[in-house]
């Protein structure tokens, strides 16, 4: 009667362990909690799944490594007891896209401690690193809020989904002949062109949206209204401008050129912030006018020939249209057309 495997006593302990946190997860907090298989625990034990009040699961979680009994409560702190590490599971943890949490177990008295994994918080030791593990803080649905805000709020992607789905469909259709764009001043204050990358994006989500929406955008930057300053005047409007330039990429394709729009929104607004100037007095009446800083220009206008042959190239653009916007680009910049 020997030759059977044995379930040791530190097998047992661990186990143990585990069903108390599964209880208490599932229990109080209504959770759920998804036990790691043996062969793929790395230094997570389990995972907390966050559910909403409605019960909808939301895709947010929490990593768990789970140590029970008495061994682990030895050392013991002012305020609570010294967890010891491996050298190997910081770079684990620091690379997870979630938070990793350390629960001690007692076994006697089914209280389970926990403390969240953080670089500030552990400290050297010969073989590994420490952290101490509060005594005040107990696994019970009184911290059923606090692991919800490290698991990160869910976001209803789908509401968003849909506000781009209309722009797209705004897009698309054949009778709207632009869309103007608001950019506010808090994105430029906060150099945000997180809109217009998404934008991009949609834009050239597909070959019948990339041949829609030639020449159906503007944008109009809001918010200066009170500032008596000309918009390229503005140091903060000028650093957006040059960021937008080079992230949005295809200005010579979708925005709309036709027109005084292009002069006072739009292209007009997008070369006169981001190229140098000087006020220079053009006759004897004292008429000022700017003076663009010729190499700057180029680059300016040689950016959007190359990001429209891009274009061209990727989505099977005529030949014909892509002159014609080449021709547009130049008339607006240097005040003639210079492709023929």
């Amino acid at each position: 009667m020997n030759d059977f495997p044995k379930y040791e006593q530190n097998r047992r302990t661990a186990d143990r362990g585990v069903t108390l946190v599964k209880q208490v997860i599932e229990d109080e907090f209504r959770w759920i909690f998804r036990p790691t298989p043996l062969e793929h625990d790395f230094g997570i034990d389990a995972y907390i799944d966050i559910i909403t009040e409605n019960n909808q699961v939301t895709g947010r979680y929490l990593g768990v490594q789970i140590k029970t009994g008495a061994s682990y409560f030895l050392t013991k702190k002012a305020n609570g007891w010294l967890f010891r590490g491996d050298l190997k599971h910081i770079n684990y943890y620091m690379n997870l896209n979630h938070t990793v949490l350390i629960f001690l177990v007692d076994i006697d008295s089914k209280d389970i401690y926990w403390v969240e994994f953080d670089l500030d918080k552990i400290s050297e030791t010969k073989s590994g690193w420490s952290i101490v593990v509060p005594e005040n803080q107990k696994v019970n649905k009184e911290v059923k809020h606090i692991f919800k805000k490290m698991a990160g709020s869910e976001l209803d992607y789908l509401s968003q989904l849909k506000y781009q789905w209309a722009i797209n469909e705004e897009f698309m259709k054949d009778e709207v002949a632009i869309v103007a764009i608001e950019i506010h001043r808090e994105e430029i204050e906060n150099l945000d062109i997180e809109g217009l990358v998404t934008l991009q994006k949609r834009l050239t989500a597909n070959e019948d949206m990339v041949k829609k929406c030639k020449g159906k955008l503007t944008f109009v930057i809001i918010g200066y209204d009170e500032d008596s300053r000309e918009l390229y005047e503005i140091p903060e409007v000028r650093q957006w401008a040059k960021l937008a330039l080079h992230e949005f990429k295809y200005w010579g394709y979708f925005l709309n050129m036709d027109g005084d729009i292009s002069k006072y929104y739009g292209l007009g607004v997008l070369f006169s912030c981001c190229v140098d100037y000087k006020i220079a007095e053009k006759d004897i009446m004292m008429n000022s006018y700017m003076e663009m800083d010729d190499e700057q220009t180029n680059d300016f206008v040689g950016f959007l020939f190359h990001w429209l042959n891009i274009l061209s190239d990727e989505f099977g653009i005529p030949e014909t249209i892509n002159r014609e916007q080449s021709s547009k680009i130049t008339k607006i910049i240097y005040g003639e057309d210079m492709i023929g």
